[in-house]
Formats: structure tokens, C-alpha cells, sequence
């Protein structure tokens, strides 16, 4: 539950969530969708799990087994997704990725539908099929947007899956996730996305969108630990895959040590093949619980509001962004294509104002615990340092 410090007001929750995190207090953090602070929640969290793990009885795994179920059931109710046992608790967005990437059955000549403007992440584990027979097509991007249009041009009879950033990393373009999925269903492919950048930022529902999986890590806008993030697949998925390694974890019943069975788990368990990042989990249900409780939509119409805020103060002042101007496209990256982007990065951060540079390009990622002040701070600094007039 959100609980804030001796003395701050309550009456508006995310300056109560902000009040928890000493790096807000420190500087104007901006850069969440690299990675995100831990709040003083978090620290507590930690200690509790240090404190139960470094006495006896030791082995606290019972109890840990359970925290997995809430954790499915909470990040289910987060992405709009019916079945929680579909939820897997995984490292990272690549490690899921490569699941579904191997789980499918394939044939030389089936087709993969990609776009040049991904995070590697959602590219190497398709790539890596390529020595199996399997051909990678490309959508081109019109202005930086992935269409639904483009990608109805380039599917063929052979292609079978389609994958997408819900987020863009480098302009924050938000793609039209019901959409595509209609369009996937309609041509009898699956739908895969890289939520990374749109998980926590943005309402989900993979179930009504028909997404069949979503694999995200959760170190940058969902606020957990390096080392955390899931993998959902869809019931239809998850029927047709086979998995392509099998762990201790992964079967019906795992405690029965000699009884050497690989009768697969009938839930995403069957993904998680050994003993986990416990440590990520119990950090990962505690920030899952204050989001739900916050409210994605109320944190995604805070985001929205920041970013444009800082869209039409740069414009007002000569500086053009390359980010998306409809608000159903946008998400919590707004970004600039200057001249040496890496070193105005260098100079904002000298004013204690922290974002990135990705290939040229000046990126800003506000969340729902930054403020209108913090966003006016960026905007004098971008004048001081010369950047907009």
C-alpha cells in the first residue's frame, strides 16, 4: 500500500509515490525508459527478504513458491489477461522472446514480419531462426510510425508471425496494438510484442487485442530490479509450443526428484525451468500492488499530460520533436534529433537533469512521478545550455 513520509500530503497520490524515491529529492530523473530508481518501499522490501533468508529456518522457498501465484495473478490484472497461469516470471524481454522464438514449430520457407527500427532484443531471436529455413521480411516506417496499413502490404501466404515494440525505444511511437492484432487474427498469424517500453506506461489487454505473447522486463517503467520482467502467451499459443529446453521446474511434478517424467507444467511454468530471482519477485508484487492501486490509467493521463507539456515547450521555443504528436501514438519517450545529442546529454546531467542519448538522438522519459516542475526545469536548462532559444 502507498504510504508516504511524516508530513506529506496525501490528497495527491503520485507526489506520495514521488515523496518514497531519494533520487526524485537528488535531480530531475528523466531516463526511465533505461532504468528506473528504487523507492525507500523497495529498501524495505529488500531488508524484509534479507532479514527472513538470513536466519533460520533459512529456506523460506514455501512461502516464495506462493508469492508466484500472486505474482501472476497481479500482473494478469495489469495486461488485461484472463488466464494468470499464461503469466511466467522470466529474467528479461530477450529471454522471452527466445522462448516463443523456439517454441514454434517451424518449416523452411515460413516467413517472420519484423520493421528496421526495433530494439535488438525483438530481432536476434528471430534473426536466429534464419539457419532453420526461416525468412525475415521487413515493414518499412512511414515517418518513424509502424502502420497497420504497411504491415497488411508485406504479410504472404507463408508469413506466420508478426512482432512489434508496443513502444518504440528511440521516438516512443506507440503502435496500434488492437489493431494489428485484429489484423494478425484475420490473416491467421501470430502476434507477438517487446512491451519493455509500454508495460506500466499504458493500459494493456492483450486478451481483447488478441496478442498471443508479450515478454517485457521490468527494470525500467514497471520499476523492478535488473533481472525481472515475464512472458505472456495466449492459451492458443501456448498449445502449439515446444519448448525448446526443460528444466527441474518445468514438469507437472517437479518434487519428485527420481521420477524422471518430462510431462510439461499445463501453466507458463513450464518456462521457468530452475530457481529463480526470488529477490526481483518479492520486489516485483510490492510495485505491481502500488500501480494497481495508483491505476494505470490515471498514470498513463499523468504521462501523457507531462510529455505534452514538454512537446509544446520545446515547440514554442524552435526545437522539433520527432516523437509522435497524437496522444494515441505517444508514450513516456519524447525525443530530439540535434547535433550531439551525447553532449548535451553531458551537460543537462551537470544540472542535475538526467536523460539519454540513443544514436543521435536527445530522449526524455518522464513517469507519473515526475511533475510539471520538473518538466519547466528542463525547459530553462534547454535554454541556458543553448539548446532551444
Amino acid at each position: 500500500m502507498l504510504q508516504a513520509p511524516d508530513g506529506v500530503h496525501m490528497n495527491d497520490p503520485f507526489l506520495s509515490f514521488r515523496s518514497l524515491f531519494p533520487a526524485y529529492s537528488e535531480g530531475v530523473y528523466v531516463n526511465h525508459a533505461a532504468v528506473a530508481p528504487f523507492s525507500t518501499t523497495v529498501r524495505e522490501t529488500l531488508l524484509d527478504y534479507w532479514s527472513r533468508r538470513s536466519r533460520i529456518p533459512v529456506d523460506v522457498y514455501p512461502e516464495l513458491v506462493e508469492l508466484k501465484t500472486r505474482f501472476r495473478n497481479l500482473m494478469a490484472r495489469l495486461i488485461g489477461a484472463r488466464d494468470p497461469g499464461m503469466v511466467a516470471f522470466l529474467p528479461n524481454t530477450g529471454e522471452g522472446l527466445n522462448i516463443v522464438a523456439r517454441g514454434i514449430p517451424w518449416k523452411e520457407g515460413d516467413r517472420i514480419l519484423l520493421n528496421p527500427i526495433e530494439f535488438p532484443a525483438n530481432i536476434y531471436p528471430f534473426m536466429n531462426l534464419e539457419n532453420l529455413g526461416v525468412i525475415l521480411d521487413w515493414v518499412e516506417p512511414v515517418n518513424g510510425r509502424i502502420l497497420p496499413d504497411e504491415i497488411a502490404r508485406r504479410i504472404t501466404p507463408r508469413t506466420r508471425l508478426f512482432s512489434i515494440s508496443h513502444v518504440q525505444f528511440s521516438n516512443g511511437f506507440r503502435a496500434d496494438l488492437a489493431e494489428i492484432g485484429s489484423l494478425c487474427q484475420e490473416q491467421g498469424i501470430w502476434f507477438v510484442v517487446d512491451g519493455i517500453q509500454g508495460v506500466g506506461v499504458a493500459p494493456m489487454d492483450v486478451d481483447t487485442w488478441g496478442v498471443d505473447a508479450l515478454s517485457a522486463g521490468g527494470h525500467k517503467w514497471l520499476m523492478w530490479p535488473m533481472g525481472t520482467g515475464f512472458l505472456y502467451t495466449s492459451p492458443r499459443l501456448f498449445k502449439t509450443m515446444q519448448p525448446a529446453y526443460a528444466g527441474w521446474l518445468s514438469v507437472k511434478d517437479a518434487w519428485n526428484f527420481l521420477d524422471y517424467k518430462l510431462d510439461l507444467a499445463d501453466s507458463a511454468e513450464r518456462f521457468e525451468h530452475g530457481t529463480m530471482n526470488f529477490i526481483g519477485l518479492v520486489v516485483a508484487c510490492q510495485v505491481l500492488e502500488t500501480f494497481l492501486e495508483l491505476g494505470i490509467a490515471a498514470i498513463h493521463e499523468r504521462i501523457m499530460n507531462l510529455t505534452e507539456q514538454l512537446i509544446q515547450g520545446t515547440a514554442a521555443r524552435g526545437m522539433e520533436c520527432i516523437s509522435p504528436g497524437k496522444r494515441s501514438e505517444r508514450s513516456g519517450i519524447v525525443s530530439y534529433r540535434i547535433p550531439d545529442a551525447e553532449g548535451v546529454v553531458q551537460s543537462l546531467q551537470k544540472h542535475n537533469i538526467w536523460a539519454a542519448a540513443r544514436s543521435g538522438i536527445l530522449r526524455f522519459s518522464p513517469h507519473c512521478t515526475n511533475t510539471p516542475e520538473d518538466i519547466e526545469q528542463i525547459l530553462s536548462i534547454l535554454h541556458t545550455i543553448r539548446v532551444i532559444s
